[in-house]
């Protein structure tokens, strides 16, 4: 099946989403219309919140010393202070506690000045793909640093960040709003600066509820809030665990930290404690049996262009994986200037691209090729495909043109 790539005469913001949602004069009032599930999603597992205690079934409550980890400044406690349910939410609360005494689990004594909890299902429960929906609010203030995320189930094997690290949501209080959402693995990771990370603007992210989601396949991490893609990751590692550790069991972690080597760069501001995260709901769900990617080959004539002696690649707009490099295309034959890539893809998606003549791992710059405005939609003028339900092989466009090459 052959498609012209569909081209819209208006400007789409990508990577920009705000709450349409008026915001509820109570605090902790959810908003009940935000967008359900997709279609063709089942559910296997979830919490509700709605007991009176956390369900210990599900759910582990840590215990840690401040700077256990990114030199952040709070203990985690078990304590029914900082880790309770309340009106069907769970509360993870951070306070300003000057003094507070504990031991670690090898009986070692510390202080610490703030404490807050950290909660996950570690040994209880763990998932290899599905998707992932947590109905969330975030604490307001300089110095809170909330995330719902996901750690390799073999990390007591194989050590951070060689079992995968998935960031669903992580927000920082001196970015009000700013939502991130990054992948870590040993090739790929904040220590080395090479981390995979996109965000999106929530400007109520800290007054309302939203659905913080992760739907996560063999092929691909796709990020959502409020059903609303923000961030993609392709899986174009070959195999390569150093760069794709997510063909494993992974289990979910929800914890408000203080401080740190990035909640606090710009310090705490003591004047909003108690600080909460409150979250309504987590639950995961398996795609259902008659759903399934869809293969699209994207195809770019190189005709008119000298092409670079790295080769060409499909990237940029939203397909990029939040890094320049992006997806390596290879030649059709060795006759013909068609160069193709074809990527396995969510059904019914949109995403914004480019063709990129060489290799640029490490800049934005350089390569892209510039596309007309009477056919280019953004900021950047990328192209854009729609994803249907068939498998698709998308026109040859020539580079830098709108249409196929003379």
């Amino acid at each position: 099946m052959i498609n012209f790539i569909r081209i819209f005469y208006f400007f789409i913001f990508f990577n920009f989403f705000t709450s349409c949602s008026e915001a509820d004069d109570k605090e902790n009032t959810v908003n009940d219309e935000l967008p359900p599930v997709l279609d063709g999603w089942e559910e296997v597992w979830s919490d509700e919140f709605d007991g009176e205690t956390l369900d210990l079934a599900k759910w582990n409550i840590l215990r840690w010393r401040p700077a256990w980890v990114n030199n952040e400044l709070q203990a985690y406690t078990n304590r029914d202070t900082n880790i309770f349910l309340e009106d069907g939410f769970l509360v993870i609360q951070g306070l300003i506690e000057p003094g507070y005494y504990d031991t670690d689990y090898n009986g070692n004594g510390y202080n610490a000045d703030y404490t807050s909890g950290r909660i996950n299902t570690d040994d209880k429960f763990s998932w290899k793909y599905g998707r992932f929906d947590i109905k969330a609010k975030l604490p307001k203030g300089r110095g809170s640093w909330p995330a719902i995320w996901m750690l390799g189930e073999n990390i007591s094997s194989v050590g951070w960040p060689d079992c995968g690290e998935i960031d669903i949501m992580e927000h920082v209080g001196f970015e009000d709003g700013n939502i991130h959402g990054s992948i870590h693995t040993k090739d790929y990771n904040h220590m080395i600066n090479t981390q995979r990370t996109g965000s999106t603007i929530v400007s109520t992210a800290t007054d309302s509820f939203h659905v913080y989601s992760l739907e996560w396949s063999p092929n691909y991490l796709r990020y959502l809030v409020d059903n609303q893609p923000f961030f993609f990751v392709y899986n174009d590692s070959d195999g390569d665990i150093a760069k794709w550790p997510f063909d494993a069991q992974h289990y979910l972690i929800l914890n408000l930290a203080i401080g740190g080597d990035w909640g606090g760069v710009e310090g705490v501001d003591p004047s909003f404690f108690p600080m909460r995260m409150l979250v309504d709901y987590a639950r995961v769900f398996k795609q259902s049996d008659n759903i399934s990617d869809i293969q699209v080959t994207f195809q770019v004539d190189m005709k008119n262009t000298n092409v670079n002696g790295t080769g060409v690649w499909l990237s940029g707009g939203s397909i990029s994986s939040g890094s320049p490099g992006g997806l390596a295309m290879n030649p059709a034959d060795n006759e013909s200037e068609i160069w193709n890539v074809t990527l396995n893809l969510p059904i019914n998606s949109n995403f914004t691209f480019k063709f990129r003549n060489g290799y640029f791992p490490n800049s934005w710059i350089g390569g892209w090729e510039t596309i007309h405005d009477e056919c280019g939609i953004g900021q950047y003028n990328d192209r854009l495909v729609n994803v249907g339900s068939a498998d698709t092989v998308l026109t040859a466009l020539c580079f830098n043109e709108c249409l196929p090459c003379d």
